[in-house]
């Protein structure tokens, strides 16, 4: 799977490092959700889950934020209005 995300830095703890791994993924497997749902995806999706990559917002927060996207930008996501 490539990354839509920016690398980790370089000084994180071996904790630190799984914890960026796992939200990582998490990710990785949402962007691959809603690629195939909406084209093309939006930078700022991927901007909301580079922050939960970051650790600088739970998966709620980041999950919030891309629900307010997706209802400011309806046009762009109709497909996933009425599955």
């Amino acid at each position: 799977m490539s990354s839509s995300f920016l690398p980790q830095p370089l000084n994180l703890s071996p904790e630190q490092h799984g914890a960026w791994n796992r939200r990582k993924y998490v990710a990785e497997c949402a962007v691959t959700f809603l690629a195939n749902k909406a084209q093309p995806l939006d930078d700022a999706i991927i901007a909301h889950l580079q922050n939960y990559v970051a650790g600088d917002a739970t998966l709620g927060q980041a999950i919030g934020r891309m629900v307010d996207h997706f209802a400011l930008q309806p046009q762009e996501f109709g497909v996933l209005q009425h599955q």
